[in-house]
């Protein structure tokens, strides 16, 4: 019997060690999504794989339509030079160059939406088509008609796949109807944010002069689609490594010939905000292990002191499940692109938007304050700080003050700390033209007095640049992301059409024939 065992025993670690794909010690299948090796890596994260064809990086770039830098080089499709004489690169013999940015430096996501939710996947990225001028006789022209032209985008990291397989979208995709917003897919089986924008498709022509998308489902990359050393953000809920910089892939094609005219990339940035380094410290505090939801269930506690709503406790379709809740459901939130709250059934909504309760509520509670005495000032504890900068234009380089007063440009010195901006009301008219910052207030000379470019929603039509509209982000890039950017990948369309970081100050850029040296900036 001894011997019977013995046997049994051998044949079960023969079988365990390499009779069974699931426990081999080397992994040998690198593209079928499974960790066979348990070492806890799956496919090309697996080391095993790193000389697998399917996992290396080709040095040529082969595909040169697909929105995606196959090289690893940095270049998508007809930016890459390995596509020069690609057929699907040569122009339609037009000039014309393309200039796009984000609408801010950087959109906020949760991680978890189980519970609540302050802000959807949604990111906004706008375009300016420019013939420089050839075909006009030197003068260049804004092109805005879907008759000439189309306007193309590509988030590179994000795919339909990949998000669907990330388990914090899989989640929010799963909760999307409890929020109030629908399905999270169309008929297509594609991907959809709250306004209906897909990862990929056509950019929408806007009568001020430029091309438009709005609401795109960005959101932080954590798959194989992302290099790892492009994964810099953290999980507050402990999870892998993220990407924050996705990257915009806009193209322009002449609708008669379908031919590309011009293509370039801008940053998409979204990150996971400060919330859980706090919420999740102040729910260990209260004696309760620190989850998310527990943490929501006390601070629907928290809510009902102060409101007598208890928001822990409100189910939302009538399913029998308390959560998840929208904030912005009760407090008019314009940065959800509503003009007034939807409301529960049987709640009251607020008076007062979100960004006022939410900023006033952090600013003035003694609890809240003993956590951080200085939150009127530290930005960063909320709004996505430290390696994946909200904040990160050249302003953060710029000195002002004197003497002991001297230091660098920070949120406060634009928008007030938080006991200014509640003081004067500014939460009151959040994303308003009328609260947010004007460039004047430091910049004497930036074109007509009282227009508001890179804030707001509206534009710069310059002392210079009277006939045709110029958005202020074209130039000078996203707001809080200024150029030169501390972040190279902000950089690249400038560097690309000037050689030079700094705001567009060649005017060779768009004037055939004039200047190609930098010059003064063009107001």
């Amino acid at each position: 019997m001894k011997r019977f065992y013995a046997l049994l025993c051998a044949v079960l670690m023969v079988v365990a060690i390499g009779g069974n794909s699931a426990w081999a010690r080397t992994e040998t299948k690198c593209t079928d999504k499974k960790d066979n090796d348990r070492d806890g890596k799956i496919d090309c994260l697996d080391s095993d794989c790193f000389t697998n064809p399917a996992c290396t990086t080709p040095t040529t770039e082969t595909n040169c339509t697909d929105g995606l830098d196959n090289d690893g080089d940095g270049k998508i499709d007809c930016l890459d030079t390995d596509c020069a004489s690609n057929a699907a690169c040569q122009s339609a013999g037009r000039d014309v160059i393309v200039m796009a940015t984000n609408d801010l430096g950087m959109h906020c996501a949760c991680p978890g939406t189980e519970y609540f939710m302050l802000l959807p996947p949604f990111n906004t990225l706008r375009a300016q088509v420019i013939e420089r001028g050839v075909l006009s006789g030197g003068t260049p022209k804004v092109l805005t008609s879907p008759t000439d032209i189309r306007v193309e985008y590509n988030i590179v990291e994000n795919t339909d796949a990949s998000l669907k397989a990330d388990p914090y979208y899989a989640t929010w995709m799963a909760q999307m109807p409890k929020y109030g917003f629908g399905s999270a897919t169309n008929a297509a089986g594609r991907v959809v944010s709250v306004s209906g924008a897909t990862l990929s498709g056509q950019m929408t022509a806007q009568a001020k002069g430029f091309w438009e998308v709005v609401g795109v489902p960005a959101f932080p990359d954590v798959s194989s689609n992302s290099p790892t050393a492009q994964k810099i953000m953290t999980d507050p809920l402990g999870g892998p490594n993220r990407n924050p910089y996705l990257t915009g892939n806009i193209s322009v094609y002449e609708q008669s010939s379908n031919k590309l005219l011009a293509q370039t990339n801008a940053t998409v940035p979204v990150a996971f905000g400060g919330c859980c380094t706090c919420h999740l410290k102040v729910t260990a505090d209260h004696g309760l292990a620190a989850t998310p939801q527990n943490s929501f269930n006390l601070m629907g506690q928290m809510h009902a002191a102060t409101s007598g709503i208890n928001f822990a406790q409100i189910d939302p379709d009538g399913d029998g499940v308390m959560g998840p809740i929208r904030c912005s459901r009760c407090h008019l939130d314009p940065a959800m692109g509503e003009t007034t709250p939807a409301g529960y059934t049987g709640y009251a909504k607020s008076q007062y938007t979100f960004s006022d309760v939410l900023h006033r509520w952090h600013v003035q509670n003694a609890t809240v304050l003993t956590y951080d005495p200085d939150l009127a000032k530290n930005c960063y504890d909320c709004h996505p700080g430290n390696n994946v900068n909200c904040y990160r234009d050249h302003h953060t380089n710029e000195t002002i003050g004197e003497g002991s007063a001297a230091h660098k440009v920070w949120c406060t010195d634009c928008h007030g700390d938080l006991n200014q901006r509640v003081a004067e009301g500014q939460m009151l008219q959040p994303w308003s033209v009328a609260t947010l910052p004007k460039c004047q207030k430091c910049h004497s000379s930036v074109g007509e007095t009282g227009t508001l470019g890179v804030f707001g929603g509206s534009f710069l039509n310059s002392m210079s640049h009277k006939n045709d509209k110029i958005l202020c982000s074209t130039c000078h890039g996203a707001p809080h992301a200024i150029n030169p950017s501390n972040l190279a990948k902000d950089n690249e369309q400038n560097l690309r059409l000037q050689n030079d970081a700094r705001a567009i100050g060649v005017c060779d850029v768009c004037h055939v024939g004039k200047s190609t040296s930098y010059g003064k900036p063009m107001h």
